[in-house]
């Protein structure tokens, strides 16, 4: 059995209680002589909840991200802390959640209303894996891995890796001084510590190694602006800044799959990884607004972002045998000068010209430019290379524009219409390695219809046709280093172009209604259903994304029984389909139907049994699934279905010792099941096993029982 303990650093602790002690005592003496039922009118409070919780069962997936990972019991830890100075408009406020795990939250702010306030504030948070690594990898967590020399099926001797887990710990100090009631200056700092190790892994298709990436990052962001707010005119404007430092650059890998360790051209071992690299940004906004008129408002932004990466380049070991014509970095840098600049301008305009017509109009023009050197590393000595050996700059530019009228009609209803322009370019030069078009552009014309104002029905019922459309498709092409040329007529892996540049025509229906059929009775349903049709394919072939759909469904209901029951109750579900094509000849074309669905419904129930008793109760049943649907014209494995499951029960009870105390027990059931192949495979199959042996696993029926019993206490 494991035991949490609290995790937070104990000065920061040792700092709050003497922060609550300090203030709480000398500021509840002044309030003797009140009598109990007027101070609690007049006076803020503050609370404290203490108690105990014991998970049991495998809560893997339950217990990814709220700190109830392990089987085992945890303290129960929560405050709320207030004080107010009524003489001067003073406040304290301290505030303390999940104190007993590690995903506890702090906070203390002090402020002088209508004029400074600062705050200090801590929070961490762990990211569990849902898997179980197997492996006979050595120096999980470091920047340096050994594997024993082996390949071949799971091996008997591999051993349990330590979780796979992300530790987050940020702080953040901030506050806000106003010099007069026009102008503010406000100033936040943010620091974040990431620390854990997740999957990672190097291989060709032939060889897969399973290898884990150590994560020890820092990012710091430093957020100062300054507001001005007048009559007509309002200001904001300021300097945000952001660096990211990894401690490791390099992830060395000794030993391993002989192929991958020295590879016979261009005899470059693959034993160094390189990993994400430091980099900067900076940034400077203006915002601002102006009155024209009683009616009429304009509104701006415009900023400009320097981003740069200038962390020195890996130390590439020794060829293991002759070098490379032309060495291992032609470039001759030693860091990549890597540097985008972003320029933002947005521009907006409201009018009311009339009492029932409103009117609005924006247009936003975004240029992030690709700044970094252009350098040869690679010799290339092929007549039909898929690249020249330089790297590619990546260059994106983006216009929007959006129009929109509004109009009251009698009886409450309301009636808008819009068109909405979105233009992209993206940098074409160079010898391309993936898919690419030059520019898109897409126009949305919409129309919606709104009902409110009234007692027991209220709602919306929308509808938005687009069109994107764009420029040829870029032939991806062949390069020829004899010639020094693009090889004339020859091109490559250029059939299908990503979904998100490919020409699309959708309509989407947008329904909502608020009813109220019965005083005691709310009913609130949402229906969104989009149709997706792309244009025809990037070849004979048709290959490609052709269509798809999407459908949400939401109904939520609430039903007040008496004064001291409610019910309430939900059920969603969403369906997506995608219909895609791929291949490279007659022979080798395959389709695929992908859909999936997700469903939830739900039910609760609240109520008071006793003057002295509330009780509680949440029943949720979920499912998840993925079909793929596959047809070839040779013969082809299908892929199995996928589907989540997921049933949660909870249960709470109050029972009130006095009006300032109460005590709380809450229990939970919690029952997830999958047959998600990817891992574990599907029938005979087995687990997938990398070649050097390793193997993951995740429990496909996995079922946690909690109780968790707290004592929580108000003062004034």
């Amino acid at each position: 059995m494991n035991h949490y303990h609290a995790i937070l650093p104990l000065p920061l602790k040792a700092s709050v209680a003497a922060i609550l002690i300090a203030f709480s005592s000398g500021a509840l003496a002044a309030d003797d002589d009140l009598d109990p039922e007027v101070l609690r009118l007049i006076k803020p409070e503050s609370s404290v909840s203490l108690g105990l919780g014991s998970v049991s069962g495998d809560s893997q997936r339950y217990g990814m991200y709220n700190g109830q990972h392990d089987s085992g019991v945890f303290g129960i830890g929560e405050f709320s802390f207030v004080r107010r100075d009524d003489s001067t408009g003073t406040w304290l406020r301290a505030a303390g959640r999940n104190l007993g795990i590690p995903q506890a939250e702090l906070r203390v702010e002090h402020e002088r209303q209508g004029r400074w306030q600062y705050f200090v504030e801590y929070d961490q948070s762990t990211r569990y894996s849902p898997y179980t690594f197997y492996s006979k990898l050595q120096g999980v967590g470091t920047n340096s891995l050994t594997y024993p020399n082996t390949t071949g099926a799971q091996a008997a001797s591999n051993v349990k890796l330590v979780d796979m887990n992300l530790e987050r710990q940020n702080v953040r100090l901030g506050g806000n001084y106003l010099f007069s009631p026009e102008l503010e200056f406000r100033v936040n700092f943010q620091n974040t510590e990431k620390k854990g190790q997740r999957p990672f892994g190097r291989g060709t298709p032939s060889v897969q190694e399973f290898l884990v990436e150590p994560i020890d990052w820092v990012t710091r962001q430093l957020d100062l602006v300054l507001n001005y707010t007048g009559n007509k005119l309002q200001l904001s404007g300021g300097y945000y800044g952001s660096l990211f430092q990894n401690a490791n650059n390099q992830l060395n890998i000794n030993g391993g799959d002989a192929a991958l360790r020295s590879a016979a051209s261009p005899n470059i071992p693959f034993s160094v990884m390189s990993l994400p690299p430091d980099n900067i940004a900076h940034q400077f906004h203006l915002t601002g607004a102006y009155q024209f008129a009683d009616k009429t408002r304009g509104t701006f932004k415009v900023a400009r972002t320097l981003a740069s990466q200038r962390d020195a380049f890996v130390a590439i070991p020794s060829p293991t045998g002759a070098p490379p014509t032309g060495g291992l970095n032609m470039s001759g840098r030693g860091e990549l000068g890597g540097r985008v600049d972003t320029t933002l301008v947005n521009l907006g305009l409201t009018s009311r010209p009339t009492s029932k017509l409103s009117l609005l109009a924006n247009v936003r023009y975004e240029d992030r430019k690709d700044n970094t050197a252009v350098t040869r590393y690679i010799n290339i000595t092929s007549t039909t290379s898929s690249t020249d050996g330089y790297n590619e700059p990546r260059s994106l530019s983006t216009l929007n524009g959006k129009f929109e009228a509004s109009y009251q009609l009698p009886a409450g209803y309301r009636v808008t219409g819009g068109v909405d322009y979105e233009e992209k370019e993206r940098s074409v030069n160079g010898v391309r390695v993936v898919g690419y078009r030059g520019r898109t552009e897409e126009i949305s014309e919409r129309i919606e219809l709104k009902k409110s104002l009234s007692e027991d029905l209220n709602g919306s019922i929308a509808y938005i046709h687009s069109d994107r459309s764009g420029s040829a498709y870029g032939m991806l092409q062949t390069w020829n280093a004899t010639t020094g040329n693009f090889n004339p007529g020859a091109s490559y892996s250029n059939g299908m172009q990503p979904i998100y540049m490919a020409d699309r025509i959708r309509n989407k229906l947008r329904l909502f209604t608020d009813w109220t059929p019965l005083e005691p009775l709310n009913l609130q349903l949402a229906f969104e259903s989009a149709e997706d049709n792309y244009g025809a394919g990037r070849n004979y072939l048709d290959i490609g994304v052709r269509r798809g759909n999407a459908q949400l469904l939401s109904l939520d209901a609430s039903w007040t029984i008496s004064e001291k029951w409610r019910l309430n109750g939900w059920l969603s579900r969403s369906v997506t389909r995608m219909d895609q094509a791929d291949g490279n000849s007659v022979a080798t074309l395959w389709t695929a139907s992908l859909i999936n669905r997700t469903d939830t419904v739900g039910v609760g129930l609240r109520g008071r049994l006793t003057g002295t008793i509330d009780i509680g109760a949440d029943a949720m049943l979920g499912r998840d699934s993925s079909e793929y649907k596959q047809a070839a014209a040779a013969a082809n494995s299908q892929i199995p279905d996928i589907r989540y499951d997921q049933t949660t029960l909870k249960f709470f009870g109050r029972y009130a010792l006095d009006k300032d105390s109460n005590v709380r027990l809450d229990l939970v059931f919690d029952h997830r099941k999958t047959n998600d192949w990817t891992w574990n495979g599907a029938g005979s199959s087995g687990a997938y096993v990398y070649t050097d042996g390793s193997w993951i696993y995740q429990d496909p029926n996995q079922k946690i029982h909690f109780i968790g019993l707290t004592y929580n206490f108000a003062f004034r």
